[in-house]
């Protein structure tokens, strides 16, 4: 997904930001072109104190901080939920070591290797790459993992009876296949459950073998062993050729939000027919991109013709494959950030504004007898009512909202608890902060000079 600027959506928003204000400011600029002038001349003369009452403006302000903080606290827990839901996927079990890995691809065959010279080539690559200084393990596999693509084949297991709806047209079943080379499973640290893994034995005299996952025994072997265990790739009437030699843990393929499909492992050498270009997988000592100079050199001392293509290494495979996660979860974030300091301005513009006009009370409830913490209570009260007012208003918009993006989070509900507890918990910490900082200045007014104000 490439995201560029674009001037349509800078002038949209343009447009809206200047409609936005001029909407707003535009309330107020024509009450002040009509003025009560009786009362703001009385109001000049004598100040009624004590009193408490709100003019409409200040209303129409406590309602708008009151729409911030709960618009405020809808974001907060979406964004809340987005970076949980991108922190479950990079803590996700993926079913191996993605550290120090370093992928590439290779196509020999578009400069003319086929068969065993084929296999003779990537035998030799990865045998060097083995060699390089540095380097504890490389191997090669026609797919890598997370959204490194996948083949599907038909194929009929031995002593497995599809049940209805569950095979394919002629009888078989799908199957994930990847052709894989020696080292495979100890290069990208899946575990061995049963059996034994592929190695430079499995060569095209020697008889088919296969390598199955968790996912193939549980599904189609129903708790039997599956070591000695044949099937083959086609309809029921195929030959079962290939024999099962071990199990490993599942792993998975697409993306990190599906779950590991039952799959075979073959070896590359004994299925050259089917192969074009190949991925290499080279698991080093420390940041895999060092490695890549040594490996290009490798590659060039072998065929100088042969590029290099598709280098990047495991970690930068799994971050493309959680960019729109990734997206959403920043965006969410800033805007969810920026949502809160609006609110805090708000509260703190219309709580100064308060004490600002209340500060002939102020002083004659101090003069007597209030304590600074008689007066810091009054005035946090007002802005605690508000907030509490904006929370109780922004969480049924969250619940009723998050509904929306439900598909879009992964190992939590829209209405997890611990986000919105959490959120909500900033939210009036921040606010309350941001109503502090004039209660505060509130305490230290001078009784004799707010006697005085007007």
């Amino acid at each position: 997904l490439l995201i560029t600027p674009n001037l349509r959506v800078f002038g949209f928003t343009a447009t809206v930001s200047v409609l936005t204000g001029i909407l707003f400011g535009l309330a107020p600029a024509l009450r002040g072109t009509r003025p009560d002038l009786t009362p703001a001349l009385k109001e000049g003369g004598a100040r009624v104190v004590g009193s408490g009452s709100k003019s409409g403006g200040q209303r129409l302000g406590r309602l708008l901080v009151v729409a911030q903080v709960a618009m405020s606290l809808l974001l907060l827990i979406g964004a809340g939920l987005f970076v949980r839901s991108l922190t479950n996927l990079e803590n996700e079990n993926i079913g191996f070591d993605r550290n120090n890995l370093l992928l590439f691809g290779v196509a020999p065959t578009q400069a003319g290797y086929q068969g065993d010279r084929l296999a003779r080539f990537y035998e030799e690559l990865r045998r060097r790459i083995g060699a390089i200084p540095g380097v504890r393990s490389a191997s090669l596999s026609r797919h890598t993992f997370i959204s490194g693509g996948v083949s599907i084949s038909g194929a009929s297991i031995q002593g497995f009876t599809p049940k209805p709806g569950e095979a394919n047209g002629d009888g078989s079943v799908s199957l994930h296949v990847n052709c894989v080379g020696p080292e495979f499973f100890e290069t990208f640290g899946i575990p061995l459950v049963l059996g034994r893994t592929i190695g430079v034995r499995d060569t095209p005299a020697t008889p088919k073998v296969a390598v199955v996952n968790r996912a193939f025994a549980r599904k189609y072997l129903e708790g039997a062993s599956p070591l000695g265990r044949q099937f083959g790739f086609g309809d029921q009437k195929a030959s079962s050729d290939i024999a099962i030699v071990g199990v490993v843990g599942d792993v998975r393929y697409g993306q990190l939000r599906d779950t590991p499909p039952p799959t075979v492992y073959v070896p590359y050498s004994q299925h050259l027919d089917q192969l074009d270009a190949m991925n290499f997988e080279v698991r080093t000592a420390g940041d895999p991109k060092n490695w890549i100079g040594a490996v290009r050199q490798t590659l060039k001392g072998l065929d100088r013709n042969l590029p290099m293509f598709d280098v990047k290494t495991q970690i930068e495979q799994i971050n493309q494959a959680t960019f729109q996660e990734r997206l959403f979860a920043r965006l969410s974030s800033f805007f969810g950030l920026l949502a809160l300091v609006l609110a805090c301005v708000g509260l703190y513009g219309i709580m100064s504004y308060a004490v600002t006009r209340r500060t002939n009370e102020i002083g004659i409830r101090m003069a007597l007898g209030a304590k600074r913490r008689n007066i810091l209570a009054m005035v946090m009260r007002e802005t605690l009512v508000m907030v509490a007012l904006g929370v109780a208003l922004g969480i049924p918009a969250a619940l009723a909202a998050t509904r929306v993006i439900s598909t879009m989070l992964y190992g939590l509900k829209p209405t997890d608890p611990l986000t919105i507890t959490v959120s909500a918990s900033v939210m009036i910490a921040v606010a309350a902060l941001a109503g502090y900082l004039p209660a505060r200045r509130a305490t230290k007014v001078d009784p004799m000079v707010a006697l005085r104000y007007e």
